[in-house]
């Protein structure tokens, strides 16, 4: 019985390659392995964060291994990272009979693993034809010259060169890159095991590896999204676009890779949603890696029903700390403190309470989306110990500048990616983001 709301779709698997020469990532998720023991802790808990950081991140397809004997897998982890991730996945396993292929299909994969090694003689080609009758893509797994020439005779479209040895577990990057030459320019050759690092990425990219699956390194990074934009080699800044008041524009922000959504309920913002709104809108960004619930001039009573009632994952506070930054305001939430340049001492606003100070252009009798822009080199002298969120007049013919000159942790765009004050453009927040990626 497939899960609801999930389905295969082998093409689009294959797809996610296309025109893809050195960033093509696919992440994985997995519990343990036989070589590194624990990799990812209580992984029930944290497989919809991990798929959904991945997708921010930039991977184009995930690996679930359900492997329950050595890998500690769990079938059920396969949809529901699909869901919270909106990207095909390989189901990975030991396949060694055409019922897991069917198993794969009930549980919505998109492509199943083909180890050359676990499969002798006419397994191969019977279980990678009887893959591609049911629809699904398929990554063929090989170690040697041998287990190469074995996929390519068998049909193999996409190829994957494991860089570990199964006996020892020992890891040659350099083998891997040999056995590349034996492929085919139009079979997606895809680089396995013991890849680590940008340098890793860009030496396999020499010898012909367009895509890579990687799984340990991100999920001990203790931050996947940027783990995985730093081996795509793309600017790993983080993204807030503030004053979202749409359903429709909270999914053109996960589509793009948005880290924070930010929902305003200043009474003084052109840009303010209901309570009632903001709850509809923060169930529609799960897949962000925050909601941060935005105030100025609001009640304290006001900040804990709305706090209470959305459980937002940051409140973001503009009003003087000694007025409304409070644990006792905030319930114990990440709190980011708004400094407004032109009105705020910089200097006294270093000793503020927060998790994050958020930079913004003081304009009288404005909350924030103001569109205007401070000057940059006034953030020169600001104590970096805590992140520094930038905001105030970016939009995507700035946003790259504003991050070379001021390297902050984190940018906020509003009007920036409007065409009129809480309507986003989809496409404004898909350059924005680019532009940010390629900073």
């Amino acid at each position: 019985m497939r899960p609801p709301g999930v389905s295969s779709n082998g093409k689009r698997f294959r797809g996610a390659f296309s025109g893809r020469f050195s960033d093509a990532l696919i992440a994985e998720i997995k519990h343990r392995s036989p070589s590194a023991g624990v990799i990812l802790p209580d992984p029930s808990s944290k497989i919809s964060r991990v798929a959904a950081a991945y997708r921010r991140g930039g991977a184009v397809a995930l690996s679930v291994v359900i492997e329950q004997d050595f890998f500690g897998g769990d079938p059920a982890w396969l949809p529901e990272a699909k869901r919270a991730s909106g990207l095909p996945v390989l189901m990975k396993d030991f396949v060694v009979s055409e019922s897991q292929l069917d198993f794969a299909l009930g549980l919505g994969a998109d492509a199943v693993l083909l180890i050359v090694a676990a499969l002798p003689g006419a397994e191969l080609p019977r279980l990678h034809a009887g893959a591609k009758s049911r629809g699904l893509a398929v990554l063929v797994e090989a170690h040697d010259e041998d287990e190469v020439r074995r996929a390519l005779a068998a049909g193999a479209e996409i190829v994957g060169i494991n860089a570990r040895d199964l006996r020892t577990f020992q890891v040659d990057l350099g083998g891997v890159a040999k056995l590349a030459a034996l492929l085919p320019a139009d079979v997606v050759r895809v680089a396995e095991s013991g890849v680590k690092t940008r340098q890793d990425v860009e030496k396999l990219v020499g010898a012909g590896f367009g895509a890579f699956l990687v799984g340990e390194s991100l999920l001990t990074s203790g931050d996947e999204a940027r783990a995985v934009r730093e081996l795509r080699g793309v600017n790993a800044t983080e993204v807030k676009v503030c004053g979202v008041t749409r359903e429709e524009d909270v999914d053109a922000c996960i589509g793009c890779g948005v880290d924070y959504i930010g929902l305003n309920f200043s009474p003084r913002s052109p840009r303010r949603v209901t309570p009632e709104t903001g709850e509809i809108l923060r169930k529609r960004g799960t897949g962000a890696k925050g909601i941060v619930a935005v105030f100025s001039e609001n009640q304290d009573t006001e900040i804990r029903e709305v706090a209470e009632r959305l459980q937002p994952d940051i409140l973001q506070l503009t009003d003087p700390p000694s007025l409304s930054l409070s644990k006792k305001t905030s319930g114990g939430l990440p709190l980011w403190q708004t400094v407004r340049v032109g009105r705020d001492d910089l200097m006294s606003a270093a000793e503020w309470p927060g998790d994050a100070l958020l930079f913004d252009t003081a304009v009288n009798g404005v909350s924030g989306g103001t569109g205007t822009i401070f000057e940059w080199s006034l953030l020169d002298t600001v104590d970096r110990s805590r992140p520094l969120v930038l905001a105030g007049g970016l939009r995507p013919s700035n946003v790259a500048e504003a991050i070379r000159r001021v390297r902050p942790s984190i940018v906020d765009v509003a009007s920036g990616v409007e065409v009129s004050p809480g309507i986003k453009d989809p496409e404004k927040i898909a350059s924005f983001v680019e532009e940010v990626r390629r900073a």
